[in-house]
């Protein structure tokens, strides 16, 4: 099992795509509606919210079941290989498209590969299947999705006018964009200004297509 569940990119990745997400929910909200009122916007934005968290917590367990998957393949591939050369080649086709082994010359490749021929090798295959750390990082991810996207929906506790509400929420997400910008400028050791700025400036436009759309 991982150390975290989810690790400091993932989090802030998560956290990017829930506030995008809430942006476009608020920003895509027609106003023309004479029901429409704070309350009534709050559910709707809210259910929005839930449901985008748990389609991505599932998302993230499929997606390390496929990831689990695909190394089980890997080593049925090496185990069934009549040759040596034969089964290096899986190896060299799924790590061959690395980056960090752009650099390597082709013979410290070839060491490479054959050092992971020999971990797979001496390695049960086991069968793919979803396991605890899946549903924990599904669960964390879709938590993630509804603590962050949470702000977000206060103004519309807070405001009985829905428009100005609506306006209330997309500042409050693009403060929210720019804090995640400056924190993801640390952890990639980028100016956290640059970054933080740049992810403001991708609201401001997503916020201002869907009003454009008819939003």
């Amino acid at each position: 099992m991982k150390r975290h569940v989810l690790d400091p990119v993932d989090r802030l990745g998560e956290i990017l795509f829930g506030l995008i997400m809430a942006l476009g929910f608020t920003g895509a909200v027609r106003l023309g509606d004479e029901e429409a009122d704070s309350r009534s916007l709050f559910i709707g934005i809210l259910g929005c919210n839930l449901a985008w968290g748990l389609v991505d917590g599932v998302m993230y367990a499929l997606a390390e079941l496929f990831e689990r998957g695909r190394k089980a393949r890997l080593e049925r591939e090496v185990r069934a290989a009549p040759t040596e050369e034969a089964a290096l080649a899986p190896i060299a086709r799924e790590l061959g498209g690395r980056s960090i082994l752009e650099r390597a010359t082709p013979e410290e490749r070839d060491r490479m590969y054959r050092w992971v021929l020999d971990i797979l090798r001496r390695s049960d295959a086991r069968p793919a299947r979803i396991e605890r750390s899946d549903l924990l990082g599904g669960a964390a991810v879709a938590l993630l999705v509804v603590l962050c996207t949470a702000p977000i929906l206060a103004p519309f506790l807070l405001i009985d006018g829905p428009g100005a509400a609506v306006r209330a929420a997309n500042a409050v997400g693009l403060v929210e964009l720019f804090l995640l910008g400056a924190w993801w400028g640390r952890v990639v050791e980028a100016s956290p200004w640059r970054v933080a700025v740049g992810l403001t400036l991708v609201g401001l436009v997503l916020v201002g297509i869907t009003v454009a759309l008819g939003g």
